[in-house]
């Protein structure tokens, strides 16, 4: 992995940050990249002092006040742990203050996709010309599998051949958020169209157990700007608007969440009682972070109706 070169007057203090939290346990190369981008800031600033005070971290925030809520939060996080971490050897420096938990009322909004919508994105990633794909097919398999299980795309991208237990119909995820591995069970129908996938590989590169498992027409690991030019292109086939807010590669993510409580609420299972499954499925840490894909969808609500009103027949006859 590319490590993160840091030229500010802070740089070696950014740099034994960075190996301090990958020493806890945590990949870290992310939020490095963040902690970069406040690097080049103080760069910019001709900033000398090894102690960055209030005024600093403000002008920095204001350079990035248009990200959405999360990015911003993201932000912010990375140099609240630096500016504390930097405290225990800098004592004049300023620590910014923990911030509360994200307002989630000011995020971008997820995109809930139609059953008809999905179906017009698999049927039109599969129309690609070979001067796109190397392994027909390749972007329509993508979008199947991160509707099917709900995976990160970047998960989906780092999957190599090995990941995918064939017989058993398992994909491992080795390293997901956090650094969290599990292993999610495919349906027979997504299962059967990754076959078909690795099938068509096989006609045409050599498949090793390291081999990534989407590529792209240079044989190499296929790339997020890749798919997302893509997904942007079978947007536009399927009478999708792209806009600001949606749709993103991530909604796929939101989709199968949806779909998943869909499900449970059709065959009046208890939601409650199934929320930490599909947490472990989806790779979180807690319940609160898989009830940030619950959206409101008109699915949802027409059948939350419906339990509702025959528990209430039910009740009163």
């Amino acid at each position: 992995m590319k490590t993160v070169d840091f030229t500010s007057c802070l740089a070696d203090e950014m740099a034994h940050f960075v190996k301090f939290k990958q020493g806890c346990g945590s990949d870290y190369h992310s939020c490095a990249k963040l902690l970069f981008r406040f690097d080049q800031h103080l760069v910019a600033l001709s900033f000398k002092s090894k102690a960055p005070t209030r005024p600093i971290f403000q002008n920095y925030f204001e350079t990035i006040n248009h990200l959405c809520a999360r990015g911003f939060t993201n932000h912010y996080s990375v140099l609240q742990q630096f500016s504390a971490w930097l405290s225990l050897h800098q004592t004049d420096g300023y620590v910014l203050e923990r911030r509360r938990a994200l307002d989630r009322s000011h995020s971008r909004p997820a995109y809930i996709f139609t059953v008809d919508q999905i179906k017009a994105i698999l049927d039109n990633s599969a129309s690609f010309s070979k001067k796109k794909e190397l392994i027909p097919g390749v972007y329509q398999t993508l979008f199947s599998l991160l509707y099917s299980t709900g995976i990160r795309i970047g998960e989906a991208l780092a999957l190599t051949h090995a990941d995918y237990i064939n017989d058993q119909r398992l994909i491992h995820i080795q390293k997901g958020k956090f650094r969290k591995q599990r292993y999610l069970v495919l349906s027979n129908s997504a299962a059967n169209r990754l076959n078909e996938y690795i099938r068509h590989y096989k006609t045409i590169l050599p498949l090793e157990e390291d081999s990534p498992l989407f590529v792209n027409i240079r044989t190499k690991p296929l790339t997020y700007n890749s798919a997302y030019c893509a997904f942007i292109k079978t947007l536009n086939k399927s009478g999708i608007n792209k806009n600001h807010s949606g749709p993103r590669l991530h909604d796929f993510r939101h989709r199968f969440a949806v779909h998943r409580l869909l499900q449970w609420y059709k065959t009046e299972t208890d939601i409650n009682a199934k929320l930490p499954f599909l947490s472990t499925y989806m790779g979180h840490v807690d319940i609160t972070s898989t009830q940030v894909y619950l959206q409101a969808a008109n699915e949802l609500l027409q059948a939350g109706c419906e339990r509702f009103h025959n528990f209430f027949i039910n009740h009163i006859k």
